[in-house]
């Protein structure tokens, strides 16, 4: 289209040249002689003004295009014979011409519309006024290495200039598709990424950093708000504590580099951040049923060592106190046979404790279940009846299991944590089940004096008890009754603060 109008222009300037040298020449002009002149250039006007209004009509577009080279190479040489004009200015047309059929159609168009122009440019010379003027010879020699160097130069040129459109656009294409692609990965990497200033304020966040902190867009906020950690240091890997409040923490892995950026002028922190709170919390659970088991089954086998033994001392002491008749003697033997009676009905406790669950297969409502443990906690004179106590249960949670076990297993847990919140001026219990992912989730949480992290790990082992009485084996066996359903248990616990027990259970479609 470019090509097509340029063409038009050109025959409107030879219009407009010419008629400005027959106005400087008009005395010395035959008008009537200059007809065939105008009708060439109306011609060639006409020609081309069609051919732009109606070039879409032709399916075979590309040869009609190339042939109204040829026309011109015909026309401006026509145009040499009738306008009696100086040559000079139509062998800068033909040069024209055959520079913008170089940039159409490469090499190969642009030497055939030289040679078609050297062939008509040099019939029209014959007839040319300059004839007698000029040697003919050195005319057409001169003309033709005109044509086809700038044949052989606008086809080289046009080549270059197609390389190079096809180079960029493909380069263009290229970084365009890498930067959507970039961009896509970023956002959807399953780890957080977080890149930062010196001064710790956001510089672009992806969605699963958003998801991790639970917030909005983190462009332009402060880091350092939510990981003071990361002030000034870089490291390989590390686990940081993260608390958003006292009721959520989450445990992250960030690996973090810095890099020199001009366009910041100055360092640029990266932060790759992943989410391992459930990681480690299955972590500890693996580690603390493997630990469980084996102490249960070490004491499990010294029970039993001490079981046979106390049966002999028993029937020992039971046959003694048949042959006094001191009253000392006999009340010594009586504290001694109560005693050993204390310790078996302990061995025997610990028995159940360290024998394998049953396979649960009965459904529980862990609605009803809570409910019933809750109003058994009101009428209990021995704990405080004084607390704030908050209980969020939907209508109905099914899962599969042994309602007397679970029972139990949940009054010692919100027993102990009565007892944590004791000396605790304003105490408060809240009891929440919720729904997730096929999970029914209880989460249990008082505001006592909480456990230390030495505490929190030995919390579940057997005989373990940081209370002036006590077997040590109430938790113990409520981690045994839960391992036994399935279920997982998590304990978040600061001292001064409180503690709070998560127990999932695997839900079932009652």
């Amino acid at each position: 289209m470019l090509v097509a109008f340029s063409r038009v222009s050109l025959y409107l300037l030879i219009l407009l040249v010419s008629q400005i040298s027959f106005i400087f020449q008009k005395s010395f002009i035959n008008w009537s002689l200059l007809a065939p002149f105008y009708l060439v250039i109306c011609v060639a006007l006409s020609f081309h003004v069609l051919y732009v209004h109606f070039m879409d009509w032709f399916s075979d577009h590309k040869k009609l295009f190339f042939t109204t080279f040829i026309l011109d190479s015909l026309l401006l040489s026509l145009l040499i014979t009738f306008s009696g004009l100086n040559q000079s200015l139509f062998l800068f047309l033909h040069l024209v011409n055959i520079l913008l059929a170089g940039l159409a159609f490469q090499s190969r168009g642009a030497v055939t519309t030289a040679l078609f122009s050297s062939i008509f440019f040099t019939i029209a010379s014959l007839f040319g006024p300059e004839l007698k003027a000029m040697n003919y010879v050195f005319l057409l020699v001169l003309n033709n290495i005109a044509f086809f160097s700038v044949a052989g130069l606008s086809g080289y040129l046009s080549e270059q200039l197609q390389f190079m459109g096809v180079e960029l656009a493909k380069t263009g294409l290229t970084l365009k598709e890498t930067q959507e692609l970039n961009k896509a990965i970023v956002s959807h990497m399953p780890s957080g990424l977080v890149t930062f200033n010196q001064e710790g304020y956001v510089l672009q966040g992806n969605l699963s950093a958003e998801n991790i902190f639970e917030s909005g867009d983190l462009n332009g906020t402060n880091i350092y708000n939510f990981l003071p950690e990361l002030r000034g240091v870089t490291f390989e890997k590390k686990d940081v504590v993260w608390k958003k409040s006292t009721d959520l923490s989450k445990v992250l892995q960030i690996s973090l580099t810095s890099v020199y950026s001009p366009v910041v002028q100055g360092d640029v922190y990266i932060a790759q951040i992943e989410d391992l709170t459930r990681v480690r919390k299955l972590e500890y659970s693996l580690r603390q049923n493997e630990k469980m088991a084996a102490v249960g089954g070490l004491a499990a086998g010294i029970a039993h060592e001490i079981r046979n033994p106390l049966a002999s001392i028993s029937g020992s002491v039971e046959l003694l106190s048949q042959t006094t008749e001191n009253d000392d003697d006999k009340k010594l033997m009586r504290i001694i046979l109560k005693e050993i009676s204390r310790l078996n009905n302990l061995i025997t406790e610990f028995l159940d404790y360290s024998s394998p669950e049953k396979p649960p297969s009965d459904p529980v409502d862990l609605v009803s279940l809570v409910k019933e443990v809750v109003e058994g906690l009101k009428l209990d004179k021995n704990l405080r009846q004084d607390l704030s106590l908050s209980v969020e249960l939907p209508e109905k949670a099914v899962v599969l299991g042994r309602r007397d076990k679970l029972k139990q297993a949940l009054l010692n847990i919100v027993i102990n944590a009565y007892q944590a919140m004791k000396d605790v001026p304003a105490g408060s219990f809240q009891v929440r089940l919720v729904y997730e992912n096929s999970i029914w989730k209880l989460i249990m949480k008082d505001s006592g004096c909480g456990m230390s992290a030495a505490t929190r790990s030995r919390m579940f082992e057997p005989f373990h008890t940081t209370k002036s009485k006590g077997t040590g084996l109430g938790l113990a066996v409520t981690h045994k009754i839960l391992e036994g359903h399935g279920a997982q248990i998590f304990v978040d616990s600061e001292q001064g603060v409180g503690t709070t027990f998560t127990l999932q259970f695997p839900a079932v479609n009652a």
